[in-house]
């Protein structure tokens, strides 16, 4: 039998996700991408709520701290965006475009505590870039009537489509795609 760990289980619970949805995750599928018997998950996780909770609070736990560290560095606004944008690729492709769809899956699903989760995620991800936006317009930098929840909406929708079309097409996630979202973005609110 197959040596596990949380790790371990994470990771494939993401792959399996991605490949087949939350519709088809089982733990006798997770079981079986693993190579181990469902019994065997469940000795590391008492419920797949709690391997979905554990593998958002990790996801929230990184991007938090990405998206702070970036928010209030020294850097100028511009630069503070390319950042933003570059470590919400790095957890993109950390999971293979995994996680938007994850959080829109758990969000169908009858569990207030997860989607509060993914909620205060988001509104934590919208004040973030608010701040940057809101930087760049004191200093003169990007337009006054810019709507900063509507540019983070725009980005959070890129990597979302980024993701179900990798799905739809097979079409591999190239890197460094966010310097291409980030040149958009940054014509569209600087003066």
């Amino acid at each position: 039998m197959r040596k596990l760990s949380k790790q371990l289980i994470k990771r494939a619970a993401i792959e399996l996700i991605k490949e087949k949805g939350l519709k088809e995750f089982t733990a006798r599928n997770l079981g079986n991408k693993l190579g181990v018997t469902d019994a065997a998950i469940f000795k590391y996780f008492p419920s797949l709520r709690n391997l979905f909770e554990e593998i958002l609070l990790d996801f929230i736990a990184e991007c938090k701290q990405s998206f702070s560290s970036i928010a209030s560095s020294d850097l100028s606004p511009e630069e503070k965006l390319v950042k933003l944008l570059e470590a919400y690729e790095i957890r993109f492709m950390e999971t293979n475009g995994a996680m938007p769809l994850l959080c829109f899956e758990i969000s169908r699903m009858d569990d207030a505590g997860l989607r509060d989760l993914i909620k205060d995620y988001w509104d934590f991800y919208l004040e973030k870039v608010e701040e940057i936006i809101e930087q760049g317009k004191r200093e003169g930098i990007f337009r006054e009537e810019v709507d900063p929840k509507t540019v983070g909406l725009m980005i959070t929708g890129y990597f979302i489509a980024k993701a179900l079309r990798n799905i739809v097409s097979g079409e591999p996630i190239e890197e460094g795609f966010s310097k291409k979202i980030a040149d958009i973005i940054l014509n569209g609110v600087k003066r």
